[in-house]
């Protein structure tokens, strides 16, 4: 299959000099092939996928008719470590609106999620004993407390920490770089502390005491929390798998709703600002309001993740939201791929993978060698206690070999990889790589080995030929 050119041709040479080239006649060739290719790339993505869904749903049915002796000699996920692979990933695309997407560090993201966890157990739990609100859920009528239902609470939890999220960000996003990731840090800090100490809350106008209650728990925080239900089935730690289908849907919501605001005129709005604010804000983008947005609608989803986990644990307390968990979920983009909704995905799992399974197995092996061996020493040995320092190494090792993440998103494929010397960089460059670049047919008539600058009428050329570009002429070659 050939098509002719017409002339002249747009051609982007080494150091990033547009020519124009003559090339009437010439043929390009190559094109069935990448059509081929590129069909026959979709048709291993879509197995893939069918492969990869079809083994995530028939897993719990796999794990629970494994035997229990091979399920402790081989490294797989339990039950709460895949719902917290979900409910991880669930973080890991809301972070990644934020700096995927919008290009905006954010250090303090746990705080949003706490704010969801503490929605949740407010709406969910008898901590309220002085109150009876009962309102389609698993508790009796008349029970002690506010027990609303789970989906309106993943709701609430949603909202309020998009809420803070945007007062966050409103005094804050005009601040760029380093100084917004200090201050989202700050944050961070504040909120696990502040829910940590309102135990005994005192507040009065004069003689009047408005409020004498203990809000949060304290260090011990509320327990415990209604366990998610859903058209009667419950989904709780105690109740096997079930929790994981609730954490699939989740996730799949989550994705429906990453892959359309990137799609949307918002997202291409937030990828203008990551690539160049100022140049955005020259062409009309509100670039406050729109780096508002990217706060507040990534701090949804931790919102919904957070109520997802204190549902499921039944509990929660200040202390699971360490800063610790933010630097675990920006870890997870970065080792994913940042800017890829999949890749994220990838990375939580992955993550989620080592730090819950692979060293509490490693640490269960070198116990059962210390044992046969009688070298002690062995069992002494925590792996789960150097998980940072593992991770830590393999962000090291992807910065080294595969900067661009697991999955990374086609652009930053290309940002992270320098075209060789003697090849196009740009666009060309991209579509070269691939292999749809036409190919000038030299036997073709106007297919000249050394293709020249088209030559206007009433003009003289500007620029270089290919070759000069490319230092492939000689000064005595060098045209007069």
């Amino acid at each position: 299959m050939s098509s002719s050119l017409i002339n002249p041709v747009h051609v982007e040479s080494t150091g990033g000099l547009s020519v124009w080239v003559r090339g009437i006649g010439a043929t390009i060739t190559g094109w069935p092939a990448a059509y081929r290719a590129a069909l026959a790339k979709n048709r291993r993505r879509t197995i893939l996928l069918t492969v990869l869904v079809a083994t995530v749903l028939l897993y719990p049915l796999i794990y629970t008719a494994i035997p229990s002796g091979l399920t402790r000699i081989l490294p797989l996920p339990s039950s709460p470590v895949i719902v917290f692979m979900l409910i991880f990933a669930i973080m890991a695309i809301g972070l990644n609106v934020v700096i995927g997407f919008a290009g905006l560090l954010d250090l303090g993201y746990v705080a949003f999620y706490a704010l969801g966890a503490y929605t949740a157990a407010f709406l969910a739990s008898p901590h309220w004993g002085g109150v009876s609100v009962v309102l389609f859920s698993n508790v009796p009528p008349g029970f002690p407390g506010i027990h609303l239902p789970f989906m309106f609470i993943i709701l609430v939890a949603a909202a309020v920490a998009a809420l803070f999220g945007a007062l966050l960000g409103a005094p804050t996003l005009r601040l760029r770089g380093d100084y917004l990731a200090i201050v989202t840090l700050g944050f961070g800090e504040i909120v696990p502390i502040f829910f940590k100490n309102l135990v005994n809350v005192n507040f009065s106008f004069g003689p009047i005491q408005l409020v004498n209650a203990n809000l949060t728990g304290g260090p011990l925080g509320i327990n415990p929390i209604d366990a998610p239900g859903l058209f009667g089935i419950k989904f709780g730690v105690i109740n096997g798998f079930a929790p994981v289908y609730l954490g699939m849907g989740l996730v799949l919501i989550a994705i429906v709703i990453a892959r359309n605001l990137e799609r949307s005129r918002m997202g291409r709005a937030w990828m203008a600002i990551r690539e160049d604010e100022i140049a955005a804000e020259m062409m009309g983008v509100n670039t406050v309001r729109t780096k508002l947005l990217a706060f507040a609608l990534g701090a949804a989803f931790a919102g919904v993740a957070g109520a997802l986990q204190a549902s499921y644990q039944g509990a929660t307390t200040s202390d699971f939201f360490m800063f610790s968990t933010s630097i675990l979920v920006v870890i997870m983009i970065i080792l994913g791929g940042i800017g890829n909704i999949w890749g994220v995905i990838v990375g939580a799992v992955f993550v989620q993978y080592v730090d819950k399974t692979l060293l509490s197995w490693a640490g269960q092996r070198l116990a059962d060698i210390g044992n046969a061996t009688g070298l002690e020493q062995f069992g002494d040995i925590n792996p789960s206690s150097f998980s940072f320092l593992l991770l830590g190494i393999a962000l090291v090792v992807m910065m080294r070999f595969r900067p661009e993440g697991f999955i990374p998103s086609r652009q930053r494929a290309a940002e992270m990889h320098v075209a060789p010397p003697g090849q196009a960089i740009g666009s060309i460059g991209l579509i070269e790589d691939a292999g749809l670049v036409p190919e000038l047919d030299p036997t073709e008539p106007g297919g000249d080995e050394d293709p020249e600058i088209a030559e206007v009428p009433g003009e003289e050329p500007v620029g270089e030929t290919i070759a000069e570009s490319r230092g492939e002429v000689t000064d005595e070659e060098q045209p007069r």
